[in-house]
């Protein structure tokens, strides 16, 4: 009898495990419309511009920047993986100080985090929400973020100027006033002036442009937070009690070893912060130099 019992425990708890797998594999493809799109865009229509080159005989930079690619690719996996919570599930029942409460999650939730309404839950120190891995960056996640945003601006600085190469190397030379055939490549083909060929070569180059300026955006945006000790949510609500200077603000959001962090995302780099609670710059109690929202 105690046999069966154990083995029937034994089931139950096989089966618990077979269902948070399966939970977290579902959790990796993204519901909502947008996200669906630019996740697409990711994996689908940014390698274009890259693929190109490894039919034009650069193997060995092609090769580098490959690398610098997987490496950004497996950023954002850890991106969507870990998520801006990490592993964190236990949160108190009662109201401590700094924290607020959601009334859409119904928890008690720590200083610094807000609900998405994409993903549909609190994200603790929560900066905006990345369609393009369909997952909030956050307290936990920022690093790879980062990392993956770094990586990917390298590479498509080097392959803009490939594609600049490759494309005017299939045009050939155009006069002063045949330059709109390049801003203007759907009404280049469709009065034929150029090919089809040849207005995707131009389209690959508008695209690895375009790549480049939102992703030079992007580290904007993150230097720019960085700078100033806050999230973009913070930024928002103009919250100041969490700056603590330039590199200390860069060691709080990608760890103790946060020049390692561009290197590989499997790099260790411990946070000093829990996610429950975080420095301030006069380091009062958090409940007097947070806004509750």
């Amino acid at each position: 009898m105690y046999g069966l019992k154990q083995r029937i425990s034994s089931v139950v708890d096989g089966v618990g495990e077979s269902e948070d797998i399966l939970h977290k594999f579902r959790n990796l493809f993204p519901r909502d419309t947008q996200d669906v799109l630019a996740v697409l865009i990711l994996l689908l229509v940014l390698p274009l511009g890259f693929l190109i080159e490894l039919f034009m005989g650069w193997y060995w930079r092609t090769i580098i920047l490959f690398l610098l690619g997987v490496n950004a690719y497996l950023n954002v996996y850890k991106m969507k993986s870990i998520g801006p919570n990490g592993s964190t599930f236990e949160l108190p029942a009662i109201m401590k100080p700094g924290f607020h409460y959601c009334y859409n999650c119904q928890i008690n939730m720590p200083s610094r985090s807000h609900h998405c309404p994409v993903c549909d839950k609190c994200a603790f120190r929560r900066d905006h929400h990345c369609s393009f891995a369909a997952v909030c960056v956050g307290h936990f996640n920022q690093r790879y973020f980062i990392a993956a945003v770094a990586n990917l601006w390298i590479t498509t600085f080097v392959v803009l100027t490939w594609n600049w190469t490759f494309m005017w190397s299939r045009l050939g030379t155009l006069g002063v006033l045949q330059y709109w055939q390049i801003l203007l490549p759907h009404l280049a083909l469709f009065f034929r002036f150029i090919s089809i060929y040849q207005f995707f070569c131009v389209m690959v180059f508008v695209l690895t442009a375009t790549t480049l300026m939102f992703l030079t955006y992007l580290a904007a945006a993150q230097l720019f937070c960085l700078y100033r000790g806050q999230t973009r949510v913070e930024y928002l609500l103009d919250i100041h009690a969490y700056n603590l200077g330039f590199m200390e603000n860069v060691r709080q959001a990608l760890g103790r070893r946060w020049f390692l962090t561009f290197i590989s995302p499997f790099i260790s780099s411990p946070l000093d912060s829990d996610g429950l609670s975080f420095y301030t710059k006069q380091a009062p109690s958090v409940s007097q130099s947070t806004k509750m929202i």
